[in-house]
């Protein structure tokens, strides 16, 4: 029997297990939504030109590619915890002829100088993260001043009776099929952690402890997903 994982405990070796399907089941849990929460952030970068792109818990790279491909001038670089996830990415992003590079680090210690990026972008990994107020610093310490970070994650939807359809779904649906498809465990994990994350208020309030100014949310469907923004404090800030 799988093991049963909580907010909080380290997460790595449920998201090697989960590699090989999990494209699959983001596709199939989500109805396909998952790849317009991607793209939304992914335009919110509003790069103007070259620059270097922080993407932290890179998974099997879905947002990288994403940048790459939005912004042909840009360099990714894709940080993942888990070593199946990034082998999974590996032949995904081919297309982008070199420019995206993969490296197994956690966020709480980026392997990457200070100020050496133009943006971050994390998506559906910082609940996961267990030193959240430490991952953030890092992203504050490796972007250039002024830079942007851009936070992708599940939250409580705002509307009580789409929270109700949506806990009842997360609960009960999702880790069925999950179950199925690939490890129970994994999905029945997934909305604890959703349940244990911080308020979009206190999540903002983070970040501005972490060191980013003009920090702001916006809820995409509902509220079942927030855009999290800020911008690296200039000097004098």
């Amino acid at each position: 029997m799988n093991k049963d994982y909580r907010p909080g405990q380290d997460t790595r070796p449920l998201f090697d297990r989960i590699a090989p399907r999990y494209d699959l089941l983001n596709r199939l849990l989500s109805f396909g939504i998952d790849r317009r929460w991607r793209l939304a952030a992914v335009r919110e970068l509003a790069l103007a030109g070259a620059g270097r792109i922080l993407d932290a818990a890179t998974g099997t790279g879905d947002v990288a590619l994403s940048i790459a491909a939005a912004y042909p001038r840009a360099e990714v670089v894709g940080v993942d915890l888990s070593m199946n996830m990034l082998r999974a990415a590996v032949p995904k992003l081919l297309p982008a002829e070199g420019r995206i590079t993969l490296l197994q680090a956690s966020c709480e210690s980026l392997p990457l100088a200070a100020e050496t990026c133009d943006a971050a972008i994390i998506a559906f990994g910082i609940r996961n993260v267990l030193q959240r107020q430490v991952a953030l610093q890092e992203f504050s310490r490796v972007l250039k001043p002024g830079g942007r970070l851009l936070v992708l994650e599940f939250s409580q939807p705002t509307n009580p009776l789409l929270a109700g359809l949506y806990r009842c779904y997360s609960r009960h649906v999702l880790p069925r099929i999950g179950g199925l498809i690939s490890d129970g465990a994994a999905y029945r994990y997934l909305p604890d952690s959703v349940e244990a994350f911080p308020a979009r208020g206190e999540f903002l309030g983070m970040m501005e402890q972490s060191g980013f100014r003009h920090v702001r949310h916006r809820d995409l469907t509902g509220g079942i997903v927030t855009l999290y923004s800020g911008c690296r404090s200039l000097p004098g800030d």
